[in-house]
């Protein structure tokens, strides 16, 4: 027998639905949805059968994946933050100046959202991160803008991180990464490490609202940073905020 789920239930569970979708779970069936949402197998197909209606989900051999419909509302979205419009020829120069992948990732809430990727052409697997979101507490990006928050703030994110994520930078180290206006990052790995580094992006006001960053392989950063790509990063968010509006003192 089915439930009987209706208004605001309705549209929450559905929404929950779409918020099951990430980098790892491309696809359900509908017995896996139902199984994550709680609910009965005739109601999370209902659900699924909505919102395929309205391309937000589509359906190939009995699984289900996000929609092109979804692509419409993002543009939208993006249309309403003009640093993307203004970064977008800057994070293609940059690429090109430094053979790397640049990112923008934009402020949210306590998250950093990427917004833009320029790949570099040494990429021959891309992983695009467009749309994907990360705590503040979980990188080189997050990190940037992590400093750029109050006290009380800081002290929340990092006393609720998990600790899976990368060793995250001391009061002092944060106080430094604020005073410049952007970071350096080495880790290592299994396949030899990552380097890169993350500048702000200011507005009008002076805040900051973004993060463009340069990220690539240990062995091919790592000796370029500080004399080649950290200037080169720094010109380029500059360029960007400037377009905000943004005029340093």
């Amino acid at each position: 027998m089915s439930e009987s789920v209706t208004g605001c239930q309705a549209v929450d569970r559905a929404l929950s639905l779409l918020e099951l979708f990430d980098e790892r779970t491309e696809e359900l069936t509908i017995a896996e949805a139902a199984a994550q949402l709680g609910v009965h197998r005739s109601t999370a197909s209902r659900f699924l059968s909505a919102l395929e209606r309205h391309g937000l989900l589509e359906q190939h051999e009995g699984r289900y994946r996000l929609g092109l419909g979804l692509v419409s509302l993002a543009g939208l979205v993006l249309n309403r933050f003009p640093a993307r419009a203004i970064a977008r020829d800057v994070l293609r120069e940059l690429r090109d100046e430094v053979g790397e992948t640049v990112y923008l990732g934009l402020l949210d809430d306590r998250e950093v959202v990427w917004i833009d990727q320029a790949s570099g052409h040494h990429v021959t697997v891309n992983a695009d991160w467009v749309g994907y979101r990360q705590p503040l507490t979980a990188g080189a990006s997050g990190f940037l803008l992590l400093a750029q928050q109050p006290p009380d703030v800081i002290a929340e994110l990092v006393e609720t991180a998990n600790g899976d994520g990368p060793e995250l930078p001391s009061e002092l180290e944060l106080a430094a990464i604020r005073r410049r206006g952007y970071l350096v990052r080495v880790s290592d790995g299994d396949d030899g490490g990552s380097a890169g580094a993350a500048a702000a992006v200011r507005d009008h006001r002076g805040t900051t609202v973004a993060a463009l960053s340069v990220w690539g392989p240990r062995h091919r950063v790592e000796s370029r940073l500080h004399d080649e790509i950290v200037p080169a990063l720094l010109r380029a968010a500059a360029r960007v905020s400037e377009g905000l509006g943004y005029r340093a003192a």
